[in-house]
């Protein structure tokens, strides 16, 4: 049994200015992620982009976040349609809040 679907997406483009990106539509996108009960968020630049991990209660959550209007006049403003995008999906196992709990960043 799930105990819950990670989304693992890679976004190919300049690190700096993917960061920027994410940093204006961070609140947008913290909204969907409240509204679609998100467990887990986490962004990180990479060498070549952006790589961004979601943990959900389920795929269902996943995929009516990924098709919230908000999210997708996020993602148009940003123009990631026009970028190389690769994204992953895993059934959980486990998951686990560590020792440091829940610290926003």
């Amino acid at each position: 049994m799930s105990s819950g679907y990670l989304t693992v997406m890679k976004i190919d483009g300049d690190p700096d200015e993917l960061a920027a990106s994410y940093e204006e539509s961070s609140q947008a996108m913290a909204q969907v992620g409240e509204d679609h009960d998100l467990i887990l968020h986490a962004a990180a630049r990479t060498e070549d982009g952006l790589m961004v991990v979601n943990l959900w209660p389920s795929k269902q959550e996943s995929e009516a976040a990924s098709q919230d209007q908000r999210r997708l006049a996020e993602a148009a403003r940003h123009g990631l349609a026009d970028r190389r995008i690769s994204s992953d999906h895993y059934e959980v196992e486990n998951w686990q809040v560590g020792p440091a709990g829940q610290r926003p960043m």
